[in-house]
């Protein structure tokens, strides 16, 4: 009988720390903090635990159907899921409120309470925003399993006890890791808890600033529970950057794919059902919102949908708005460049291993961890100073500090993408170019980025994606007289979805979804190419 493979104890290290590092903290806030401060605490690991309660399970076993079954349909799953990553939470957050909230179609037509809001339109509108996250991780995870304890064991067992016994207990560090990306992002955003009455750290330190208190004293009332929020989230990116550097197992492999057989089609269905509940569904509440006609009538207001509308709506859309969209392009533009930018010497360090990744990390884990209210009030403290007039000119009359928070927030992904590219030029060529005479320098700006233009890309395009999504951070820092679009989403939400709100959405979902059908067109011609070269060959 083959031995079900079981890891060593010491992997047990990097949870011992985790949790020393949680207790440390909770420790730390209560000789430092009040009743408030504990209630904020509470808000927000419950809205964490919560979210994790509902996407952990569900984004489980679309991996799973995904990436490790024959189950038909899965690449186009898959699509629809990486549309659904590059989606803004203001956006997600916008389309289930025009559907459940309290002046969603579905609640003025049935006359019933809105579904989503309070705590269960916060819990669910970032269940369902962080759910193709834990698809994306748990699926890395699936994939860079080595297959061959699975192909051993399915020698002596059936493929249900292997996937029990194997697949899953190799499954859980890329779970965890998921786990704490969702924790990670929820902790630190304000825009669906301040839109559904939700008081969490990153809600208050907005609210703070909204009511006039300056920069310092906004970050600084509540420094106690912030470190008992931010410290363990912190540590736990550390320790997950460490698991993704171990890479892929030497021999390459792809995994075993396991065969539904007779279950094929039901699983079929219900993962369609899943996967339309999350995209058809909050799509559709955007189309009807678009296009909805209210006329009086003696029987009282008529609700009915009208294309016509909805297309004028929609047409009209990007002229209505386009200021915001100016703002939030140009913006958008600079931060990712600028990520890009510093992303680069961080990745071509941290190629090197060891101690040299130590930049890459904490700069990674640091961004991720800080919430944006908390990057948006250091920038503030860091240019509105009274005694430095040039700086204090900057900070009212240009887009330096938008560009500087925003920069700061699209770094990490950046950060992953370039040292992930970065790692893969191949050593043989950098040596090549060493014997030449080329430097450092010389090696990087004429060796290894000319080679990894695409990955380039694909940061900038990533780090764009972040930079015009984000709302808590750019919210704080844009001067006057700029809007950016997701402010002015934002703004209109707390008065209810209406068409137009609904119709500049359509126009951004439209947009963002550009992105990853040409990833995955550009993809394929690449494959098809490589699979050419090397038939030629």
């Amino acid at each position: 009988m083959t031995a079900f493979p079981h890891g060593p104890n010491r992997r047990f290290l990097p949870l011992t720390l985790l949790l020393l590092t949680v207790a440390a903290a909770l420790v730390f806030s209560l000789f430092s903090t009040d009743g408030r401060t504990w209630s904020l605490v509470g808000n927000t690991l419950l809205l964490c635990g919560a979210t994790c309660a509902v996407s952990l399970p569900v984004g489980t076993m679309l991996a799973v159907v995904i990436v490790r079954t024959d189950m038909p349909g899965r690449r186009t799953g898959a699509l629809l899921l990486a549309v659904l990553l590059v989606m803004p939470l203001y956006l997600q957050a916008a389309a289930w409120q025009a559907g459940f909230g309290t002046q969603g179609w579905c609640t003025l037509a049935w006359h019933t309470p809105a579904w989503v809001d309070g705590w269960s339109g916060a819990i669910w509108v970032h269940a369902a925003a962080a759910l193709p996250w834990v698809v994306l991780i748990t699926g890395a995870g699936l994939w860079l399993t080595d297959p061959e304890p699975e192909e051993q064991a399915l020698l002596d067992a059936s493929a249900p006890r292997v996937f029990a016994r194997v697949t899953l207990p190799s499954m859980l560090p890329a779970i965890g890791l998921a786990g704490l990306w969702v924790a990670v992002t929820t902790a630190g955003e304000m825009t669906v808890t301040d839109l559904f009455g939700v008081r969490t750290y990153a809600e208050e330190l907005y609210t703070r600033w909204a009511v006039g208190e300056t920069g310092e004293a906004a970050g600084m009332g509540g420094f106690p529970g912030l470190i008992a929020t931010v410290a363990p989230l912190a540590v736990a990116v550390v320790l997950c950057l460490g698991v993704m550097r171990r890479g892929r197992p030497a021999g390459g492999r792809r995994p075993w794919c396991f065969r539904l057989g007779r279950y094929g089609r039901a699983t079929m269905v219900a993962t369609a059902a899943v996967l339309l509940l999350l995209a058809a569904l909050p799509l559709a509440n955007l189309l009807f919102k678009a296009g909805v006609l209210v006329e009086q009538t003696p029987a009282g207001r008529e609700r009915t949908w009208s294309v016509v509308k909805c297309l004028d709506t929609v047409a009209s859309s990007p002229w209505q708005y386009r200021r915001e969209l100016g703002w939030s392009a140009g913006i958008g533009v600079l931060a990712a460049s600028a990520a890009v930018a510093c992303a680069v010497p961080l990745g071509w360090l941290a190629r090197r291993g060891r101690w040299w990744t130590a930049p890459a990390v904490l700069t990674a884990s640091v961004a991720l961890a800080l919430p944006g209210t908390v990057v948006g009030l250091a920038v503030i403290r860091l240019l509105n100073r009274p005694e430095i007039p040039r700086l204090v000119a900057l900070y009212d009359r240009s887009i330096l500090a938008p560009w500087m928070a925003l920069t700061f927030r699209a770094l990490p992904v950046a950060v992953l993408i370039v040292w992930h590219g970065l790692r893969s030029v191949d050593d043989e060529l950098l040596h090549a170019a060493s014997v030449d005479g080329a430097g450092p320098l010389g090696r990087l700006f004429r060796v290894a980025l000319p080679a990894r233009r695409s990955t380039l890309m694909v940061a900038w395009a990533a780090a764009f994606v972040v930079a015009l999504g984000d709302l808590s951070a750019s919210h704080l820092t844009v001067p006057p007289g700029v809007t950016t679009v997701a402010i002015r989403i934002f703004l209109l939400l707390h008065s209810g979805v209406e068409h137009e709100v609904a119709g500049i959405c359509l126009v951004l979902i439209g947009l963002l979804a550009i992105g990853p059908l040409a990833v995955v067109v550009l993809g394929q011609r690449w494959l098809k190419s490589r699979q050419r070269h090397t038939a030629i060959g």
